[in-house]
């Protein structure tokens, strides 16, 4: 293995790499941000390093589409600016409609350590969304209040009812027992903050799954009829995956203090490379969510790809009961036939377990969960990396087993009661997503050599379950604005 300044190690870095979920043009990605509908097209933007394959100040790039599959790369829309209040970082934030211009609200970051400010900062785009001229103004807040703040004041989040703008800030306390607060910030023309105090702390009675860390970040916020659903990520310093996982929580929203009571929660994916999501609410009412699919690779790998991290799938998100539940959305859940395809685009009816099964796939299997526990286990051609996905309804568990040089990795989500239907796998590279009953795994996964997977144990009779397997990389569309070699739209 190579040092920090050696040359690239003999791994197969380019075959790791996604080809249809969103990534940075080149060099590193994180957080997704300001996902909006705006005159037809979808607009996405995300935290970026354009500079090395790892975290550095953060810029905004920006894609947009149509259809949620084929993907435009537009020119950067955020860039730190030398002696500003964003000179190291643009960090995440939201994009609203302000009287019919886009404007970004985001957190300009300055210093570091206990000298780093955190302020929220904004910019208006121009009708199309490709220009981004910054506010004379910033920062329209210029740090954490005190007493109730610490230095995480970031992640701003708007919404506006008929009170006026509400803007939610992720933060946390100081003291011996430190511990993840939302503050929430009120104005009536979006420009002109006052500050509203704690918008959530978590009471003693909450036990969010994989507990709620010593600070929260990018917090979401969504209405569902009566209910309210707050998003929040959670960051737990001391932990070997300190970014490791999402909590949501069910409640309600007094208009009146604008204060927020959790009644459940829940985690909103059971892997362990989700992070920092964001949602946006499109012109057909649905509520939307990218994440952030982080890598998980040693310093001295990582260095090397020409890409780190990746965006989720879209994914839409209902509510049933005090349960948060995650699909894909229509574009992207069409109807299939029931046949297994090769990656030569041959098909034959019926599973095939001998077959290849290439690296940037889709594989779905219908039916699951009305004829007992079913299990899909795939190896790859390196011979020490391979999956296993196992649905049982009746014990309500959805299990996803990855082995690789790494180790052997388990999780486990847990499902509604009666859950059916179709498993969905996605196969891009080294990111893996996985589907089942309204919820989401996602992980990474890194063979060791170039090659394809297959098949090596699918129970019980899959031709029944309605086995599909689908190349991806030639018929979905990479974020770079270019048809990739052969492709085809899918719809």
């Amino acid at each position: 293995m190579s040092g920090p300044h050696g040359a690239a190690p003999t791994l197969p870095l380019a075959a790791w790499e996604p080809r249809y979920h969103i990534t940075a043009e080149r060099n590193w990605l994180n957080d997704p941000n300001g996902p909006i509908h705006w005159n037809g097209r979808y607009h996405l933007f995300f935290q970026e390093n354009p500079a090395a394959p790892v975290w550095g100040p953060p810029h905004w790039g920006h894609v947009s589409s149509t259809d949620l599959i084929t993907w435009q790369r537009h020119p950067r829309a955020l860039s730190p600016a030398p002696h500003g209040p964003d000179a190291d970082g643009c960090w995440s934030g939201c994009i609203r409609d302000i009287d019919g211009t886009p404007t970004a609200y985001y957190t300009g970051v300055t210093g570091d350590g206990d000298a780093r400010v955190e302020s929220i900062c904004r910019a208006t785009g121009s009708p199309d969304l490709a220009a981004w001229t910054k506010d004379p103004g910033n920062p329209l807040v210029p740090g954490a209040p005190t007493p109730d703040g610490t230095g995480y004041h970031r992640d701003p989040y708007l919404w506006r009812d008929t009170q006026g703008w509400h803007l939610l800030i992720g933060s946390g306390t100081r003291g011996d027992e430190p511990h993840g607060t939302v503050l929430v910030y009120h104005s009536p023309d979006a420009t002109q903050w006052t500050y509203g105090g704690v918008f959530f702390a978590p009471p003693p009675e909450l036990n969010a799954p994989g507990g709620l860390g010593q600070h929260w970040e990018c917090p979401q916020l969504l209405q569902f009829h009566d209910a309210w659903v707050l998003i929040l990520s959670i960051q737990v310093p001391d932990a070997d995956r300190p970014l490791s996982h999402v909590v949501y929580l069910v409640g309600d929203l007094d208009t009146d203090t604008y204060r927020f009571h959790a009644r459940a929660s829940g985690l909103l994916d059971a892997g362990d490379a989700f992070y920092a999501p964001a949602v946006t609410t499109d012109q057909f009412a649905r509520h939307l969510l990218w994440g952030w699919a982080q890598e998980d690779l040693p310093p001295e790998q990582q260095q090397h790809l020409r890409k780190a991290g990746a965006l989720t799938l879209p994914r839409q998100l209902t509510l049933s009961g005090d349960r948060l539940e995650s699909k894909l959305p229509r574009e992207l859940s069409g109807s299939r036939q029931h046949v297994s395809e090769s990656a030569d685009g041959t098909s034959e009816p019926g599973p095939n377990p001998a077959r290849p099964v290439p690296a940037h796939a889709e594989i779905s299997a219908t039916d699951l969960g009305t004829k007992g526990p079913a299990r899909l286990h795939l190896s790859h051609t390196d011979g020490l990396t391979a999956l296993a996905l196992s649905v049982d309804p009746a014990r309500r568990s959805f299990h996803l087993r990855t082995r690789q040089e790494s180790g052997t990795r388990q999780y486990e989500a847990v499902l509604p009661h009666g859950a059916d239907g179709e498993l969905t796998l996605y196969l891009d590279g080294s990111l893996v997503e996985a589907y089942y009953g309204g919820t989401a795994i996602t992980t990474r996964c890194y063979p060791q050599a170039t090659g394809s997977w297959h098949i090596s144990h699918l129970s019980p009779d899959a031709a029944s379950r309605g086995l599909v397997i689908r190349p991806l990389h030639d018929s979905l569309i990479a974020a770079t604005g270019e048809r990739a070699r052969g492709a085809t739209d899918v719809t």
